[in-house]
């Protein structure tokens, strides 16, 4: 899988591996991008992306995970997808009349036709309705579906493209700027590498870098975000590697 870092700020500035990881870089300096876009600003948003080749997406900042929406829909062009969210909060509150929020995305979503179904994973606390084609599983009952881990996810997922959108504030640790969740890294690392091996993997984006509070990080967080580096690489290679086996195998990447 290519990797891409949409520039949405100077966050990526405080990880320098990472950007010397990346196949493609997009600055995307566009006003009206932070928390709430406007339908019209997300369209113009959809033209920029036209011609950007990253299969692995790197968003910035939890502010921007609804920019996860233009990702997927355009993924979704190509036949029917499951989608799979992995964050703390469930993403489907209304938004004001006329935008989409990183806290209404997932309700804009599910009402494309090609999306069979939006799967959020380590949403901790109390329930909202919920929308038709969304289920949530909490940290509670993943860690039961750990120890049938085959049978459960097998049962899960269908047979259609699956994209993956992380937001890394569902982990327990590195602290994000939404607060942390209640699930490891290698917990959700070990079901990705299962999707990868059994199922078509079509796209995968991740948000929840942390943003220094002044004009360069202080000594904790440059620790922070270090730890944040890291997972990104992590992921790199998880997703470069299964890659490779793929091509050498002669499968489509992510799919068995």
């Amino acid at each position: 899988m290519r990797v891409g870092i949409l520039e949405t700020d100077e966050t990526f500035a405080w990880q320098p591996l990472l950007a010397r990881e990346a196949d493609c870089r997009l600055r995307v300096d566009m006003r009206g991008l932070r928390y709430m876009s406007s339908r019209e600003t997300l369209d113009l948003l959809v033209g920029r992306l036209k011609n950007f080749p990253a299969e692995l997406v790197f968003l910035g900042s939890g502010n921007y995970h609804h920019l996860a929406l233009p990702l997927i829909t355009r993924r979704a062009a190509g036949g029917p997808v499951q989608v799979l969210v992995f964050d703390r909060h469930l993403d489907c509150f209304p938004p004001a009349q006329g935008y989409v929020s990183c806290g209404s995305w997932i309700g804009e979503l599910v009402k494309h036709p090609a999306v069979q179904r939006v799967v959020v994973i380590g949403v901790a606390g109390k329930l909202p309705p919920l929308p038709a084609r969304v289920q949530v599983i909490t940290p509670g009952r993943w860690r039961s579906m750990l120890a049938r881990r085959q049978s459960c996810w097998e049962a899960l997922l269908g047979p259609a493209g699956i994209y993956v959108s992380i937001d890394k504030d569902v982990f327990s640790a590195p602290a994000t700027d939404w607060g942390a969740g209640e699930m490891t890294v290698n917990e959700v690392f070990g079901f990705l590498r299962w999707c990868l091996e059994h199922r078509r993997v079509v796209g995968l984006d991740v948000c929840g870098e942390l943003i220094p509070r002044g004009p360069w990080p202080a000594v904790e967080e440059q620790r922070l975000i270090a730890h944040h580096e890291k997972i990104n690489l992590a992921l790199c290679r998880l997703l470069k590697h299964a890659a490779g086996i793929s091509r050498r195998e002669g499968m489509p990447a992510g799919g068995r």
